[in-house]
């Protein structure tokens, strides 16, 4: 691989996880859209995470509100449970 070539991966692989959700979302520019496909074509771990990115989106898609479910209450709620550190 060259050096060039190596470089532009690091800096591709720092870049892609804080804009995965953009891309997936379809919220990526052109010029963000080709990095990451390029990314994601030379980076095996980074087309895995967004493989599971597109199949959470797509599983949450299919649910439906629970009756009664208040949509920005839940919203909330799942936001600041993102912020939220890890688990042990």
């Amino acid at each position: 691989m060259r050096l060039s070539h190596r470089l532009r991966f690091g800096r591709d692989h720092r870049w892609a996880p804080a804009h995965m959700s953009e891309y997936v979302d379809g919220e990526l520019g052109p010029a963000g859209r080709a990095r990451m496909d390029r990314h994601a074509r030379d980076c095996p771990e980074c087309s895995r995470v967004l493989a599971g990115l597109r199949e959470v989106v797509a599983r949450l898609g299919r649910l439906g509100a629970p009756d009664g479910a208040d949509a920005v209450r839940i919203a909330t709620a799942v936001a600041g449970r993102l912020n939220e550190p890890a688990a042990p």
